[in-house]
């Protein structure tokens, strides 16, 4: 299961990288042989210092006035090689680093760019808890416990098998003893982990992820919460969830922590073990011994923290394998191999200059409940048109459609003359200003939240906007004007200005149709009565179609579309829909139409 996630990982986002993690293993054995060639030349140095007659056929080559001197020059030697081979250890972390940020950034994007630029129908089946999550969590655990662990295991252990190599061709018998009492105490200790580990992988990602859910939740609906008086309750479902999650991540530090006081004792096992059999073999030449002794320490030392380096990376790839199967099946879900997106310049616009045609739509969510039925009418260029249902008709649905977000499963729109397709629709979007029933306002200025989305600012054109929405004279009190930094929250705007200031941003870019989406459902009375005055004037000038369950917002519409239960029923005055039908009557009279 760890190699095929591994495997996959690699076919899904490695795409381009093959040559970057080629290139790690050269750098990897490099790194190796430096080790080995400041190891090796440790044993000549010392021998040449205690016993220099034994090289007396190879110094006599050197033009050192004695053989003191060079072996100073080789332990010099050795010391040089040894920091040269931390500065290139020092470089790969550098460019490993670099490497492993610039792979999440790739993963990242690619998330973010499916998010953005995919069918919206795929996208609202992800919630936005996972689409924060996937992009903040999951590809950073991923990457980093992963990959990043991943490449350092792989270049330890290219480390320790030159270093281990080395004293099998120098010392093979305590070598062999050293290395089995070594592989014996690994695998127990990593069958020891294994076990835990797997348990922490099913768990951390499911944790993690609660943990999260449960600070949105909390931050995103503070003043729902208090309202309802329950923030104990909210407060003790954090503090579970995060008692839950802290103490996963205090048994994965906690595991992290162990293996150097495990390898430590391993490494006085094997010296003791090393010492033993060569004082055995070499008991007649101290010389010898000391020398041996020096370079079988100087070994163990480097192969002390790569093994260390080698136990806390199995451990941590083992505890994040959920996440890059997570990653794998978002992939997977997402169809990301085959995405392809479709952006048009946003100067392309298309014309309007008759009537836009809808004809016989239908449409569902799923193949289990069709939630538009059949439906047929048509929108001339400068009607104020309000679509009326209950919840549930379909009203919003039927919006999404016209703009093109949501694909109709049968049927066209047909905007004068020409058909709209997945190719042009964006260009038909360019016309469209959309008014949406959740504010969304930005902790930035007016002018910014006006111009939300646009690369340059016409001030002028702010300006404007805001006029039309009747809202610049509150703006224009402010010591910055347009330029000053909007108050989120209940210090901030009311209702109906946010709701003003969600139509200055639409009429921003100047659009010839104007769809409000329940875009009044939350305001009271008088408000409602001014946005829909405000309405009443800029439609002689735009299209506008508006959506709601309020009658009274539409009063102003020159026609009315009837919905329920995902059909048109009829279109009319309310005059004319009130005397044909009962219900709709009803609703009139709910509404204090007069």
């Amino acid at each position: 299961m760890l190699l095929e996630n591994f495997y996959k990982f690699i076919k899904y986002y490695g795409k381009g990288k093959y040559l970057n993690l080629f290139n790690f293993t050269i750098l990897s054995i490099i790194a190796g042989f430096l080790e080995l060639a400041g190891i090796a030349l440790i044993y000549p140095c010392i021998m040449l210092i205690l016993t220099p007659e034994t090289f007396s056929n190879y110094t006599k080559y050197i033009n050192f006035d004695n053989n003191i001197k060079t072996g100073i020059i080789i332990g010099f030697a050795v010391l040089l090689i040894f920091i040269l081979k931390n500065i290139f250890m020092i470089f790969i972390q550098y460019v490993q680093n670099t490497f492993v940020s610039n792979w999440k950034k790739d993963i990242t994007s690619k998330f973010m760019q499916y998010y953005i630029y995919a069918p919206y129908k795929d996208i609202i089946q992800t919630s936005h808890t996972d689409k924060l999550y996937n992009i903040e969590t999951t590809c950073n655990i991923a990457v980093d416990g992963f990959i990043m662990r991943g490449l350092t295991l792989l270049t330890n252990i290219i480390i320790i098998s030159m270093i281990t190599g080395l004293l099998f061709i120098k010392y093979p018998i305590p070598a062999i003893s050293t290395l089995i009492f070594i592989i014996i105490t690994m695998h127990i200790q990593n069958k020891y982990f294994k076990k835990r580990t797997a348990i922490l992988a099913n768990n951390i990602s499911e944790k993690y992820r609660d943990y999260k859910s449960s600070i949105m939740e909390n931050i995103l609906n503070i003043k729902e919460l208090k309202i309802l008086s329950s923030e104990q309750n909210f407060y003790n479902k954090y503090l579970n969830s995060e008692a839950e999650f802290r103490h996963i991540q205090a048994l994965q530090n906690f595991y992290n922590a162990i293996p150097p006081y495990i390898i430590e004792m391993l490494i006085v096992f094997a010296l003791l073990i090393l010492t033993l059999i060569l004082a055995i073999q070499k008991q007649n030449d101290n010389s010898s011994l000391i020398a041996s002794l020096a370079i079988i320490i100087a070994s163990l030392f480097r192969i002390a923290p790569a093994l260390n380096r080698i136990q806390t990376s199995i451990i941590n790839i083992n505890s994040t394998r959920e996440f890059v199967k997570k990653l794998n099946s978002e992939y997977e879900q997402y169809n990301l191999s085959d995405f392809k997106y479709y952006d048009s310049p946003i100067n392309e616009k298309m014309q309007f200059n008759k009537k836009i045609s809808l004809k016989n739509i239908n449409f569902s969510y799923n193949n289990s409940k069709q939630i538009i039925k059949n439906i047929s009418f048509d929108i001339n260029k400068g009607d104020f048109i309000g679509i009326i249902g209950l919840s549930g008709a379909g009203k919003s649905t039927l919006a999404d459609i016209i703009t093109g977000l949501l694909p109709a499963d049968s049927g066209e729109i047909i905007v004068d003359d020409i058909k709209l397709t997945h190719e042009n629709f964006s260009k038909f979007r360019h016309i469209i200003g959309y008014v949406p029933q959740q504010i969304n306002i930005l902790d930035k200025s007016f002018k910014e939240n006006v111009a939300w989305g646009c690369e340059k600012i016409d001030e002028q054109g702010v300006i404007k906007a805001l006029k039309a929405a009747q809202i610049y004279d509150l703006i224009k009190e402010y010591p910055n004007g347009i330029n000053e930094n909007i108050i989120i929250g209940s210090n901030g705007l009311s209702q109906g200005q946010k709701q003003r200031l969600a139509i200055a941003r639409a009429l921003y870019r100047d659009p010839e149709i104007i769809i409000l989406d329940e875009a009044t459902s939350a305001l009271d009375v008088q408000v409602e009565n001014e946005i829909t005055e405000m309405l009443t004037h800029i439609s002689k000038s735009k299209t506008i179609i508006a959506i709601a369950h309020r009658l009274s917002t539409l009063k102003a519409c020159n026609k009315l579309i009837y919905m329920k239960d995902g059909q048109l029923i009829d279109i009319g005055t309310f005059e004319e829909l009130s005397s044909r039908y009962a219900d709709f009557a009803h609703l009139v009279e709910l509404s204090s139409i007069k």
